[in-house]
This record gives structure tokens, C-alpha cells and sequence, in this order.
């Protein structure tokens, strides 16, 4: 009887462990550069002040996926606050991922023992394509909308609502 016992609960025990299920974790940072000193109010002919207003620049993008039992993927699509963005995507060789500003370090991704990938965009995708409706409502209600595919040619979509802004670093 406690043979029996024994096998059914191994049998079980390596069943459920088999059995968990894959999964994805999305998560993005986005990070402002402040370059030279703040604009100062230009003088006309006159001595009129006119407002120069700072420009404004792309921020940089950290995005990361946390993949559990999914051994490889590919980038379909990456949309990132309803613009349609190349991008290449490799795994992380360093765990945690930990990025350093001027005063302190910031930890993106704690260590964990699943494959964590990053994604870096590339740049702006140049033909437009075709966005499908299921597709459209992603990127209405998310600032980054991510398709993947793995080896069994399955398809992923991973959302981001909203990017997490990371402290301002000074620029050249």
C-alpha cells in the first residue's frame, strides 16, 4: 500500500510540474535626457522677451520580457504610443538588470531564475502598415503594444498602459 501511495504521489508531483504553464511579463521604462542649461528669454529689437520654449527629445526606452518556458521568440510588431517602431530583442546575460544615474542605481528587473530578454528599438518603422482592428484597440488604451512569435509559429501580444518614468539624467 505505501508503494502504491508513494507512485501516485511522484506520478502527480511530476505531472504538475510538467504541466505549468508558459508565460509573459512585459515591463518598460522610459527615461528623459535634460541637456545644457535651461532656456533664457530672447530679446527682439525693442527689447521685446520672447519665451524659448526647451525642445523636446525622444526618451530612451527600456523594455523587458520575462518569459517562463517559452525557449525562443521573435519580434512581429512594436508599438510604442500608437507609432510603429523596429526593433531587435536578445537575452539578458546579467541578472539583476540595474540601471545607474548620476546619484543612485535603479533596479529594473529583480533576479529571477526565468529567461528575461530586452528589447531595443531600433527606429521608426518607414512603411506603414496596416493596423488590424484587434490591434487598434491595443494601442488606443496602451502606450506600448508588443507581438511576438515563437518556434511553433504561436502568437503573443504583450501591452504596457503606461511606461514607467524613470528620474531625469543630465546630457552632453
Amino acid at each position: 500500500m505505501k508503494k502504491t501511495v508513494i507512485a501516485l504521489m511522484l506520478f502527480f508531483t511530476s505531472t504538475v510540474l510538467v504541466a505549468q504553464k508558459s508565460s509573459l511579463q512585459l515591463k518598460a521604462f522610459q527615461r528623459y535626457y535634460i541637456s545644457g542649461m535651461p532656456p533664457n528669454p530672447v530679446l527682439e529689437i525693442g527689447g521685446k522677451e520672447v519665451d524659448v520654449k526647451s525642445k523636446t527629445t525622444e526618451p530612451e526606452y527600456f523594455i523587458y520580457l520575462i518569459t517562463k518556458k517559452i525557449p525562443s521568440l521573435k519580434i512581429e510588431s512594436v508599438w510604442i504610443k500608437k507609432q510603429s517602431y523596429q526593433a531587435t530583442m536578445q537575452t539578458v546575460a546579467c541578472k539583476p538588470v540595474v540601471v545607474n544615474t548620476a546619484f543612485r542605481k535603479d533596479t529594473l528587473i529583480k533576479y529571477t531564475e526565468e529567461t528575461v530578454w530586452q528589447i531595443r528599438i531600433t527606429g521608426k518603422e518607414n512603411n506603414l502598415k496596416t493596423v488590424k482592428k484587434n490591434i487598434s484597440s491595443l494601442l488606443l488604451e496602451n502606450e506600448l503594444v508588443v507581438k511576438l512569435r515563437d518556434r511553433k509559429r504561436c502568437l503573443y501580444t504583450q501591452t504596457v498602459k503606461h511606461f514607467i518614468t524613470l528620474e531625469s539624467e543630465r546630457g552632453q
